[in-house]
């Protein structure tokens, strides 16, 4: 059995597993349907990284199918991260939570991100109040900026 993909009108209609013996004897006996259903190769599949993401498009060709693999770059939707408050904290060391626990008794903006951490449902890596945090948290000292990447997971 062998993918074949059903052409109509020079457009894939569907995809069906046909056995290759019945495709082979559609063409030795000029069957019309030997035209209509083209086998499908795959193109070799790309390397990408966790900021890219693969689409699939089809070249159709006279007696056959091509199924390309075409690299983009993800989208912000698809690169967005969300977590839970209590995942995102343990992003963070022991040793960062203790510096930030310390912090937020004589630093008012620290103070002001560990309440709002405290009552959020998720935390989302693009969410403004999260990136001013962060670099807040970077600005202060408190973290490095490496290490704001590492949290947000964009290293």
């Amino acid at each position: 059995m062998s993918e074949y993909a059903e052409i109509i009108n020079g457009s894939i209609s569907r995809f069906l597993d046909i056995a290759d013996e019945i495709h082979q004897m559609w063409v030795s006996t000029n069957n019309p349907k030997a035209s209509v259903y083209r086998i499908v190769e795959n193109d070799s599949y790309p390397q990408i990284n966790e900021y890219q993401a693969v689409d699939v498009d089809y070249a159709i060709m006279p007696n056959k199918v091509i199924r390309l693999y075409i690299v983009r770059n993800k989208t912000p939707d698809e690169l967005r991260k969300v977590w839970t408050a209590y995942e995102f904290l343990l992003r963070f060391t022991q040793q960062e939570r203790a510096t930030l626990r310390q912090a937020a008794q004589t630093d008012e903006l620290v103070a002001d991100f560990s309440q709002l951490l405290g009552a959020a449902q998720e935390v989302i890596s693009d969410d403004p109040v999260t990136l001013q945090a962060l670099d807040y948290l970077v600005y202060a000292g408190y973290i490095t900026n490496d290490r704001k990447n590492e949290i947000l997971d964009t290293v």
